[in-house]
C-alpha cells in the first residue's frame, strides 16, 4: 500500500510538479523533484546510473578533471579579456536517463556527462565569451541554442553549447549574466529580487 502510494506522488511529481516548477523557471527545484522521482519510480536504472558516475567521479577526481577543464576555459576567456565565473559540475542521474532514453544510447556512449556553467556581467558578454570558446575549441554539431534571444516560455536565458573542450572532452557550456543565472536557478521571483538588490 505504501509502496503505491508512493509510486502515485512519484508519477504526479514527475508530470505534474516538475513540469510546473519548469514552467515558472525553478530549474534547480525541477532537478530535485525529477531526482527524486527517479529514484522511486526506477531505482534499478537510477543505481545503476549512480555506481557508474561514482566509479568515472574516481577517475576523474585521480585527474580532477572538472577543476582541469575550469581552468582552462577559465585561462582562455580572461586571456581574451572576458571576466567570467565558472563552475564545472557532473549531470543528475535523472539527466542522464533522460538522455539516453531520448537518444537511444547506452551510458558509455554518452560523452557529454559533466556541464560547466559561464556566468559573465553583461549580454554582449555572453555572446564574446562563445566567440572565444568557439574560435578555439570545435563545435558539436547540434549542440548550439541561443535561448537568449529567443527565451523559453518560461523566461529561462542563457546561451548553450557543446565542443571538444579542454583534455579532448565533449562539454556542455552554458553561457549567461548573473540575472539569467538567478531566475535560471531560482525562478521568474529572482528577477524582482535581482532590480531590488540593484536599486
Amino acid at each position: 500500500k505504501n509502496a503505491e502510494k508512493r509510486a502515485r506522488i512519484a508519477r504526479e511529481t514527475m508530470e505534474i510538479f516538475a513540469p510546473l516548477a519548469e514552467r515558472i523557471g525553478m530549474q534547480l527545484l525541477k532537478d530535485e523533484l525529477e531526482d527524486l522521482a527517479f529514484e522511486e519510480l526506477y531505482p534499478d536504472a537510477r543505481a545503476t546510473i549512480v555506481s557508474r558516475l561514482d566509479f568515472l567521479r574516481a577517475a576523474a577526481e585521480k585527474e580532477d578533471i572538472i577543476a582541469a577543464i575550469s581552468g582552462e576555459l577559465g585561462e582562455v576567456l580572461t586571456q581574451a579579456g572576458v571576466a567570467v565565473e565558472l563552475s564545472g559540475r557532473e549531470k543528475r542521474p535523472f539527466s542522464i536517463w533522460r538522455k539516453m532514453q531520448t537518444q537511444n544510447v547506452e551510458f558509455a556512449q554518452l560523452a557529454d556527462i559533466m556541464a560547466f556553467r559561464i556566468v559573465v556581467e553583461s549580454m554582449d558578454d555572453c555572446y564574446r565569451a562563445l566567440g572565444v570558446v568557439h574560435s578555439r575549441y570545435p563545435c558539436v554539431l547540434g549542440r548550439f541554442k541561443d535561448y537568449i534571444s529567443t527565451p523559453k516560455r518560461n523566461g529561462y536565458r542563457s546561451l548553450h553549447t557543446g565542443i571538444i573542450g579542454p583534455e579532448r572532452r565533449r562539454t556542455e557550456i552554458q553561457i549567461r549574466t548573473r540575472e539569467m543565472h538567478e531566475v535560471a536557478e531560482f525562478g521568474v521571483a529572482a528577477h524582482w529580487q535581482y532590480k531590488q538588490e540593484l536599486e
